[in-house]
């Protein structure tokens, strides 16, 4: 009788589980038995970790005779040898020597002692600095757009359309597009003639309203704070809004630890506070640049082509904030623009132990760069947000407390280059050093407030930072025939570079002339450009039953551009062959929008003017409505990293 088909599947299980059960056990008695065989094995050895050797070595007496050992015979006394030259003595300008030893044996002389006349001679070992190029680029995005019940709020779109037209306002307030970031620009001098050429003629755009200040030359250097000369710089903590300033810790701490469990201390939690609250703004953007650059300098410079020192610093602000609701709810913004330019004198301090000439022999230490020398440093820093709170609640709790700004947003970068100094640097193409700094501000601080009492810290900051200290002065001179037939010297003419120093006053009585040889061009660029742009147009609806009131904050933003360029050195002289060229340009603009009819008026239309732009089709490649992108997608467009060099 066959089997239905159940049946039959548990019986093939069945048969199956019985012959994997048995194979199992079969594994089990196959390696039992293999491990006995191996342990017969083994236990026919007295220790198995032990090899016997066995050989018969027996000696047999008087086979092998004993090796004759005799003391040698005293010898006679001798002689102390005569007393060893004076040692040449070399000051600790010298980094290190090398022994050359000199074996003689006096006439007539036997026995084992050998005399050392031990001559010094110098072996400068330096430590070649290459080039130094960096590339930072740091971007921070933020929609912080938060709504909250339903009312008659403004629409969102239409505000943000707003701040693409106040940033395209802000970027034409420039005097100065910002330059390349390309290395090959600048070695191939497009960049710096361009730069000059804007430097020469800045651009001024025409909005009435706007306040611009320049300054060129020496009247830029100092402490410059909105367009009037200053003893001392504005501090940023100190101008805080109050909402954001650190709060003052008045007496002695208590240590001693609380009985009661953490969760039940309310006395710092807002949450738990008396009353009803609303904050929709207290944001904060810093942007900060902090460089000391001290790679290579010297007393005494040689270029073979143009020497070229251009700065420029352009800083730009512009505000929008008018607010509506009931008396009292405009805030107040404060625009603050500082710059300070310092140069301080460094005599090379090695100069002050030169000694007058010895009768001792003077030495040239050479190092050479074949090609050109790069010490760069590109940043960009761009802070790009949005925090367009709309809410319309009704109160009805004990107390009530509501977040919806107190943003933090930073970007940070500080840079630290350290090099060598020498004596005498040779430039065999050009030299050239830009400073550039670009900093951008746009605020939007548009506000709507009904049924709310706002904060006393009812205020914005709004700060352009920038400056340049250099430690050590720069004077120019003519430069003499003898040192300009050292320039074009090679790696191959390392013997006429020295004599030619050597045989040069400026080096009489130095024992040790160090000397960097570049054959190609030095270019120094530091270049900082920092865009922060926050919108903050909040919409406040708050409908609390009689006797109750709430506190609204929709300002107490702070935005904060910093950027602080330290260039360490010493006091050169600079001979070049060709032109000597340096400019410097300080631009502060700032458009600033309130509840002033007037300026209202004219804010609405430049920015509506720069509207038609953005739609405006054939514009030029660097005009600021050249495409219809909007400033945060502007921003991240490629920077074009693709030729930057490893």
């Amino acid at each position: 009788m066959s089997l239905d088909s159940i049946t039959e599947q548990i019986a093939h299980f069945v048969g199956t589980f019985e012959l994997t059960t048995e194979q199992a056990r079969l594994r089990d008695q196959y390696e039992e038995f293999t491990a006995l065989r191996r342990q017969a094995e083994l236990d026919e050895l007295a220790d198995s970790t032990k090899i016997q050797v066995s050989a018969d070595l027996k000696m047999e007496a008087g086979a092998h005779k004993l090796l004759p050992y005799k003391f040698a015979a005293p010898q006679a006394d001798v002689s102390l040898p005569p007393a060893a030259p004076e040692q040449l003595q070399f000051s600790d300008a010298s980094p290190g020597f090398f022994f050359g030893l000199n074996f003689s044996l006096p006439e007539g002389f036997v026995g084992s002692s050998v005399q050392f006349n031990m001559v010094l001679k110098p072996e400068f070992i330096f430590e070649l600095v290459g080039s130094a190029v960096t590339y930072t680029f740091q971007k921070l995005y933020l929609n912080d757009n938060d709504t909250i019940g339903e009312g008659d709020f403004r629409d969102v779109d239409a505000l943000m359309e707003h701040g693409d037209g106040l940033f395209a306002v802000a970027m034409s307030l420039h005097a100065t597009l910002p330059p390349s970031i390309h290395i090959e620009d600048y070695l191939s001098g497009t960049a710096v003639e361009e730069l000059i050429d804007q430097m020469q003629s800045p651009a001024n755009t025409e909005f009435e309203g706007a306040e611009i200040h320049q300054f060129h030359g020496e009247e830029a250097v100092g402490i410059i704070v909105n367009g009037e000369h200053v003893d001392e710089l504005p501090d940023f903590e100190e101008l805080l809004p109050a909402n954001l300033k650190k709060d003052e810790e008045d007496g002695v701490e208590d240590d001693t630890p609380s009985p009661w469990p953490a969760e039940w201390d309310q006395s710092e939690d807002p949450e738990f506070a008396d009353g009803h609250s609303v904050v929709a703004g207290g944001n904060l953007a810093i942007n900060e640049v902090a460089m000391t650059v001290s790679w290579i300098d010297a007393p005494n410079i040689l270029v073979g082509g143009k020497a070229t020192n251009l700065t420029v610093f352009n800083q730009v602000a512009v505000v929008s904030d008018v607010d509506e609701g009931e008396p009292g709810v405009q805030s107040q913004t404060h625009v603050v623009q500082s710059s300070e330019i310092a140069v301080e004198a460094s005599e090379a301090p090695w100069l002050k132990d030169k000694v007058e000439d010895t009768g001792q022999g003077s030495y040239v230490a050479v190092d050479w760069i074949s090609g050109d020398m790069l010490v760069t440093n590109f940043i960009k820093q761009v802070i790009d947000a949005t925090d367009i709170d709309q809410i319309a609640t009704k109160v009805t709790a004990t107390s009530t407390a509501y977040t919806l700004g107190e943003n933090i947003l930073t970007n940070v970068t500080n840079i630290l280059q350290l090099g060598s100094f020498y004596d005498m640097i040779i430039v065999g193409g050009d030299m050239t050093s830009v400073d550039a700094v670009s900093q951008t501000i746009v605020l939007s601080d548009n506000d709507v407030v009904h049924g709310a009492k706002p904060t006393e810290a009812e205020d914005n900051l709004v700060m352009n930072q920038v400056s340049l200290t250099t430690t050590g002065e720069d004077t120019h001179e003519k430069l003499s025939e003898t040192l300009a037939e050292v320039i074009p010297l090679q790696e191959v003419d390392t013997e006429a570079l020295e004599d030619a120093l050597l045989n040069d006053p400026m080096f009489a009585g130095t024992e040790l002339v160090r000397v960097l040889k570049i054959e190609g061009d030095l270019l120094q660029v530091n270049h900082v450009e920092q865009v922060t742009v926050l919108q903050d147009d909040d919409d406040v609806y708050v409908d609390a039953p009689h006797g109750k009131e709430v506190a609204a904050l929709g300002a107490g933003n702070a935005i904060l551009n910093s950027a602080h360029v330290k260039k360490m050195g010493v006091d050169s002289v600079i001979r070049a062959k060709e032109e000597e060229y340096s400019d410097l340009l300080l631009h502060q603009a700032s458009i600033f929008e309130d509840a002033m009819e007037e300026k209202t008026e004219i804010i609405s239309e430049a920015v509506a003017l720069m509207m038609e732009e953005l739609d405006a089709p054939g514009k030029s490649e660097h005009a600021p409505g050249h495409n219809k992108l909007t400033k945060s997608e502007m921003a991240g467009i490629d920077d074009g990293l693709q030729s930057m060099l490893s």
